[in-house]
């Protein structure tokens, strides 16, 4: 209940006028009468709904936490399985990088022999070539030899010719 004589006395005591106080106190019992039969009783929660409204909170925050582990948990496995996913994705590059390394070091060697070959084959030519010139100089030089023999006998046949023509012409006296 609402005391308004009391009221009515701490507001005079504050130096408010004795009509200040009285006005003061009707608007405030008013406003609390207002109040009160505005309150539909129906709408009140008791005890029991309040416990109802608790035990419905806690259903849900289980519920939450479940729902929470089990979203972790398929979030856990759709990591796991991704994780896993790139690690036989990594593994079929490596795989092919490595076979794709083979392949182009074979094809190196392969095509290091052919050079090889070719280059052996281009030594056999140039050998082969060489001993032909050498064979040819050989046989112009052996055939120059022997014209240049020929010649130096020949010349060599000549001056004797003319020394003996000399001696002769110089006189009967001259020996050969």
């Amino acid at each position: 209940m609402f005391d308004t004589h009391a009221v009515a006395r701490a507001l005079t005591e504050a130096d408010l006028t004795p009509a200040q106080a009285d006005a003061i106190t009707d608007a405030v019992r008013l406003a609390a009468e207002h109040d009160a039969a505005a309150i539909d009783v129906e709408t009140l929660a008791t005890k029991s709904d309040v416990a109802a409204v608790k035990s419905d909170l806690t259903a849900v925050e289980a519920a939450l936490k479940s729902d929470v582990a089990a979203v972790e948990a398929a979030l856990k496995s759709d990591v796991a399985a991704v994780e896993a996913a790139l690690k036989s994705d990594m593994a079929a590059v490596e795989a092919a990088l490595k076979s794709d390394v083979a392949a182009v070091e074979a094809a190196l060697k392969s095509d290091m022999a052919a050079v090889k070959s070719d280059v052996a084959a281009v030594e056999a030519v140039l050998k082969s070539d060489m001993a032909a010139l050498e064979a040819r100089l050989n046989a112009r030089t052996s055939a120059q030899e022997t014209r240049l023999i020929k010649w130096m006998v020949g010349v060599g046949v000549g001056v004797a010719g003319l020394v003996v023509a000399a001696l002769r012409l110089l006189g009967p006296g001259v020996a050969p």
